[in-house]
C-alpha cells in the first residue's frame, strides 16, 4: 500500500478502495477499514489535515491484526510542524553559504534556531539513507560544493543534496517521499 500521496484526495481514493488492499504487517486482505484523518498543527496556523488512518480490524469477527498505518500527504514530515519544503529551503540557504541560525531564521521566519541544529543532525543521520540512491555522486572536491569558510561536516551533506535536487527536482521533499515511499526526514 502506497503511503505518500500526492493530495488528500488521492488518500481519500485509495480508502475508499481497502476491500482488497493488504495490511502491510499481517498480509491480510478485507481486514482494512479508514479510521480518521491526522491533523498537524502547523506554526502560527491552524491545525490542518495532512494525512488518514487505516485500521486492520481485529473487531466484530474480523481477524486483522489491530495495528494502524498512516497515509501522508507526500510534502508532509511526520514529525516536524513544518512541511518538508522548510527543510529543503534550510539546506539550501546552507548551500548558499548562511550559517545554521541565519538560514533557520531564512527558512521558517524564526528567531530561535536551535531547531536547526536538530534538523542537521537528522539530515546528517540520514546521509547513508540519501547516497545509497543507485546513483551515488561523488563526494565534492575541497571548496566545489561549499563556501571556504564552511566546516568540513557538512561538506558531504552538501554534495548529497546537490545530487538531491539534481536527481528529484523541486519540491525535494515532496517528490522524494513519493517516489520512494519512505520518508525524507524519520
Amino acid at each position: 500500500m502506497q503511503i505518500y500521496h500526492p493530495s488528500l484526495q488521492t488518500i481519500e481514493q485509495q480508502t475508499r478502495e481497502l476491500e482488497h488492499a493488504q495490511c502491510r504487517h499481517c498480509q491480510q486482505t478485507r481486514q482494512l477499514i479508514s479510521h480518521g484523518f491526522i491533523r498537524k498543527k502547523r506554526v502560527g496556523g491552524q491545525s490542518e489535515v495532512v494525512g488518514k488512518r487505516v485500521f486492520c480490524s481485529n473487531r466484530r469477527h474480523r481477524t486483522g491484526c489491530g495495528r494502524t498505518m498512516q497515509l501522508y500527504v507526500d510534502s508532509t514530515v511526520r514529525y516536524l510542524h513544518y512541511a518538508g519544503e522548510y527543510v529543503v529551503a534550510f539546506v539550501i540557504s546552507l548551500m548558499a553559504g548562511m550559517s545554521i541560525p541565519r538560514a533557520y531564521s531564512h527558512a521558517t521566519g524564526a528567531t530561535m534556531s536551535r531547531h536547526g541544529y536538530r534538523w542537521l543532525h537528522r539530515l546528517c543521520m540520514q546521509l547513508s539513507c540519501y547516497r545509497s540512491l543507485p546513483h551515488r555522486p561523488p563526494l565534492a572536491k575541497d571548496g566545489t560544493a561549499t563556501s571556504d569558510n564552511r566546516p568540513s561536516p557538512l561538506s558531504p551533506l552538501m554534495s548529497t543534496f546537490t545530487m538531491l535536487l539534481q536527481r528529484f527536482k523541486q519540491p525535494l521533499c515532496a517528490a522524494y517521499q513519493s517516489q520512494l515511499q519512505q520518508s525524507f526526514l524519520p
